[in-house]
């Protein structure tokens, strides 16, 4: 059978391909671990909502809608435009009975819950200037518009002593006391166990169409910077450590004018700014002159692609074959000049050749404006979620943000109507691909190498090595076509590469499957087929001793205690492994043993066990320690302790109010004096007590103490005991 030219437009159109087009496709594939060398940062495999703990995201994001109007001092919060615009207390789900009514418990739990799963956490503070003051699950009616009593003022700075349980009678609701509570309830960002970026509010820019109960007008230029800076400063005042999130852009309309901010001529593009983003950064790069101190370390905007196959690619439900083609095509406008999408932004001239691609656009910005700042993009989508198309686009893309260099990114789960539980089954492997790709933790690495292909329409790649080391090369390999593709490889830097490992992700199966070893390494060189329409990733190592392979690792209480057990595949030249914990009262890992590493072939068990946890959650991990002292840090596990039983050592109550803390000591720990100091989470000492010898129980004052939450630690000759309180008043 013939086909014209036409005939075969239409079928490729269809999904489908001519007899003749089923040969494979040959594609050259470039890459120098030499060359081109770029941190990528572990937060860009971020999402807003976890799919499986598998993914191992990178960190997690508490933001959207409903928390540009959340009051935590009561877990309300306001839907808006998503649900009916009603205050409900939809953030407790997941609260045990009578949290809801604690102040910050849904926030508190989020970070607690992130944390245990090794993920960065992100949260949001309200900067529009107004939150829900009621769960009542009613919608805000035109007449109930701030101020009105549905809603309570937001405050950045209190201006008095901060409290662990607010007033929530004031009609008030305080940024940095929000802040503090966080900071006492988890630490500084510094601590690594607290929040770990704060985002000022979202999508500014949509707040009269998503929340016209609490700010209903446009918000203007001025008003969105002079905010964002007045609320960064009270942040830091609070933890000068925090990291601001700025801008919170919905997509290219805030990035451009503000959604057309009444102040956007003359503030912005008559005092000479190519785009809002410029006025905005200029701005507070001057403010944080001013101040003293950077004011936001992170521009963040939100970037759902306005492609449009037969419907835009977003949308639920669009799976037309001109949609998947599309959507497999547009992270292209992340980053190649002169790429043009079908889309409204790419059909005007003046946005095409003046902000596209939109990475390297945005920092520009960045760099003629407020050097030094990061880029995350915390809400972003490319649809598809459960069809191949989803999978290989979501893979393209992080593969595109570590190559250039973004800080943070969040995949942002776009839900169908017709279908709200469907799994998304097509995202969780795009992420494990760089994430979890063996399912035993090895993942793609921190350097971002050059690599480049012959043929961008119908394929991608990006290659990594394991930070300036070129003893580990790995590859994402996308294949775009509807044909199979014969990838011709050539490798040059400083290493040669003997073998190698191979998992994909292919059309009709939803996860990561092994596929071949690469084989014919010789000179540089090798091919291999990469399926049609698939994403794989490669693994490639030197012929010479490989590291330790470790294949498993778990984490279980135990009795008291808590059981570890790991188990590896390969040890070649290993020293020992080094166990590690981290409990809620640590503000960094701590090596508690080092277990001897057997070394040879074949599967090793490894078992430890910690028999002195402390109460509450404990995190674990191992140092693979190579004997040339080179280390390699293993996947985090969570084990949950239960509370001190009696006879062990404990204080209380621990809710302190009345100035006075009471203690009890072990009974096999009185034969000696001790010693009774209480801490700060940092570890700074506010007051030292004496323990006489056999005593068991005591009581200590603590005049003067301000609210939060402090460690007690009981020094003996048998060693030290911690435990946490919280003070919820001013003595």
């Amino acid at each position: 059978m013939l086909f014209s030219a036409r005939a075969a437009v239409l079928l490729l159109a269809a999904g489908l391909t001519a007899p003749a087009a089923q040969a494979q496709l040959s594609v050259n594939f470039t890459i120098n671990t030499a060359t081109g060398r770029q941190p990528i940062s572990p937060l860009i495999y971020g999402t807003n909502e976890p799919l499986h703990s598998a993914d191992r995201y990178g960190s997690v994001r508490l933001g959207g809608n409903r928390l540009t109007g959340y009051n935590w001092e009561n877990n309300a919060s306001h839907a808006g435009a998503d649900y009916n615009y009603q205050n409900d207390d939809f953030l407790c789900q997941g609260l045990g009975p009578g949290e809801c009514a604690l102040p910050g418990k849904a926030v508190s739990r989020f970070v607690e819950t992130a944390r245990a799963r090794g993920q960065a956490p992100l949260v949001t503070l309200q900067l529009a200037g107004y939150v829900a003051a009621d769960k009542s699950g009613t919608t805000v009616t035109p007449g109930q518009v701030a101020p009105s009593a549905r809603w309570k003022q937001v405050v950045f700075r209190k201006g008095s002593a901060f409290s662990l349980m607010p007033s929530t009678a004031d009609g008030v609701v305080y940024m940095d006391e929000q802040v503090n509570f966080l900071t006492q309830q988890h630490g500084t960002t510094a601590s690594g166990t607290g929040v770990a970026g704060y985002f000022l509010d979202n999508e500014p820019g949509l707040w009269p169409e998503t929340h016209p109960g609490l700010h209903p007008d446009k918000p203007t230029s001025q008003e969105l910077w002079t905010k964002t800076r007045d609320l960064a400063l009270a942040v830091k005042a609070v933890d000068p450590s925090a990291l601001i999130y700025g801008g919170g852009l919905y997509g290219f309309g805030d990035y451009f004018s503000l959604q057309d901010a009444p102040d956007y001529y003359p503030a912005v593009e008559a005092a000479g700014y190519a785009w809002f983003i410029d006025y905005y950064l200029d701005n507070l790069r001057q403010a944080s002159q001013a101040a003293g101190r950077r004011l936001i370390d992170v521009l963040d905007v939100h970037w759902y692609p306005e492609a449009v196959g037969t419907n835009r690619i977003i949308e639920p439900g669009a799976n037309t074959a001109l949609d998947r083609q599309a959507r497999l095509q547009a992270p292209r406008t992340l980053w190649q000049p002169g790429y043009r999408e079908n889309s409204w932004i790419a059909d005007e001239p003046y946005f095409l050749n003046n902000y596209l691609p939109i990475l390297p656009r945005l920092l520009q910005s960045i760099n003629t404006y407020f050097p030094g700042t990061k880029l995350s993009i915390s809400e972003y989508a490319y649809g598809g979620n459960e069809d191949i198309s989803g999978g290989l686009a979501q893979a393209d893309v992080l593969g595109i943000f570590g190559k250039y260099g973004v800080y943070n990114a969040n995949w942002w789960k776009v839900y169908d109507p017709g279908n709200p539980n469907a799994p998304a089954s097509y995202i969780s492997p795009a992420f494990r691909l760089y994430t979890n790709f063996d399912g035993a933790g090895s993942a793609f690495g921190s350097t971002s190498v050059t690599a480049t292909t012959s043929n961008v329409a119908s394929t991608s790649v990006y290659a990594a090595i394991d930070g300036p080391s070129e003893q580990r090369l790995t590859l994402v390999v996308i294949n775009k076509a509807n044909q199979a593709v014969t990838g011709n490889f050539t490798l040059s830097g400083g290493a040669s590469y003997a073998t190698g490992r191979v998992w994909s992700l292919v059309q009709g199966s939803p996860a990561l499957v092994s596929g071949p070893a690469v084989s014919g390494l010789a000179a540089g060189r090798f091919t291999y087929t990469l399926p049609a329409l698939s994403a794989t990733a490669i693994e490639l190592r030197p012929s010479g001793p490989l590291p330790v392979a470790l294949t498993a690792f778990d984490a279980a209480a135990a009795g008291a205690g808590a059981q570890l057990r790991w188990t590896t595949a390969t040890e070649r030249n290993a020293a020992y492994f080094a166990v590690e914990r981290r409990s809620g009262q640590d503000t960094a890992f701590r090596e508690l043993a080092r277990v001897s590493a057997t070394n040879g072939a074949g599967t090793r068990h490894y078992a430890w066990y910690d028999a002195a946890p402390q109460p509450g959650l404990n995190y674990y991990r191992l140092q693979l320690v190579d004997q040339d002292r080179t280390r390699t840090t293993g996947p985090v596990r969570a084990v949950r302790v239960a509370r001190p039983e009696p006879g062990a050592f404990r204080v209380y109550p621990t809710l302190v109010a009345a100035g006075e803390l009471r203690y009890e000591v072990p009974a096999g720990l009185t034969t000696a004096a001790g010693r009774l100091d209480v801490l700060t989470l940092a570890g700074q000492q506010l007051r030292s007590f004496s323990v006489p010898a056999g005593s068991r129980h005591g009581v200590v004052a603590l005049p003067n103490v301000p609210p939060g939450s402090y460690l007690a630690r009981l020094t003996t000759a048998a060693g030290t005991s911690t435990q946490r309180f919280v003070v919820l008043g001013v003595n």
